[in-house]
C-alpha cells in the first residue's frame, strides 16, 4: 500500500493502471498534430532555400561576363598556348605543319573555324606562314603562325560560344598571351614582344573575326 493514500484511492489507482496497460495507446493522433505543426514551417524553409538557389543559378547564367558551361578558365587556356608556342616556335620541336592555303583551310574546318574567316585576318607586316591542329584546355584549336621575316607570333583559334568579349592577358616567363572569346570565335595570341603587342594583336583578330 502506498503511504498517504486511502484503500479506495489505492484501488482506483490499480484499476486505472490495468486499463491503461490493457489497451494499446493510439499515438497517431498526437503524431498527426505534431506533423501538422512542423511541416509547414519546414516546407517553407525548403522552398525559400530552393528559391534562393534558383535565383543564384539564373543570375549566374545571365551575367554579361560569365558563362557557367562552356567558357574555359583564361589562365589555363593561355598557359597551354604559351607552352605550345615555346615548344613549337621558340624551341622549334619537330611538328607536322601545313603551309599551303588549301591545307590550312581544311584544318580550319576540322577545328570548327570558318575557313572564309581566315582571309579576313590581316596583321600589318606579317604573313601567314603555317598552321596545324593542337589541343588547349581539352579542346581542338587551329594553331596559326604569322611571321614578318624576323619575328613570329602564334594565333590559336576555335569556334566560340560565349557572348562576352572580355579580353584577358598574362605573361608566362617572357611569352606574352592575350585571349578573347565571343559567340563567333575563341582566340589566343602568344608573342615574345610585349603585353601591349599581344593585346593589340588579339584586338585585330577579334575585329576581323
Amino acid at each position: 500500500m502506498n503511504m498517504g493514500m486511502s484503500p479506495d484511492d489505492v484501488e482506483l489507482d490499480r484499476r486505472l493502471r490495468e486499463e491503461l496497460l490493457a489497451e494499446p495507446v493510439d499515438a497517431s493522433s498526437v503524431e498527426r498534430r505534431v506533423r501538422r505543426a512542423i511541416t509547414p514551417r519546414f516546407s517553407r524553409r525548403i522552398l525559400i532555400g530552393a528559391g534562393v538557389a534558383a535565383v543564384w543559378v539564373l543570375g549566374a547564367l545571365t551575367l554579361p561576363e560569365f558563362n557557367v558551361w562552356s567558357r574555359p578558365e583564361p589562365i589555363k587556356l593561355c598557359s597551354d598556348a604559351a607552352r605550345d608556342h615555346t615548344r613549337e616556335i621558340v624551341q622549334q620541336q619537330p611538328r607536322h605543319w601545313s603551309s599551303d592555303a588549301a591545307g590550312i583551310e581544311a584544318l580550319a574546318r576540322r577545328s570548327g573555324v570558318r575557313s572564309e574567316a581566315l582571309s579576313k585576318l590581316a596583321f600589318r607586316g606579317y604573313r601567314l606562314d603555317r598552321g596545324k591542329l593542337c589541343v588547349l584546355s581539352g579542346r581542338v584549336f587551329l594553331h596559326l603562325v604569322y611571321s614578318n621575316g624576323t619575328q613570329e607570333f602564334s594565333l590559336f583559334l576555335a569556334r566560340g560560344s560565349y557572348r562576352g568579349g572580355k579580353l584577358y592577358g598574362r605573361d608566362f616567363s617572357g611569352e606574352y598571351t592575350a585571349s578573347i572569346e565571343t559567340n563567333r570565335i575563341r582566340a589566343v595570341v602568344v608573342t615574345s614582344q610585349s603585353n601591349t603587342a599581344a593585346m593589340n594583336l588579339i584586338r585585330i583578330a577579334a575585329g576581323a573575326l
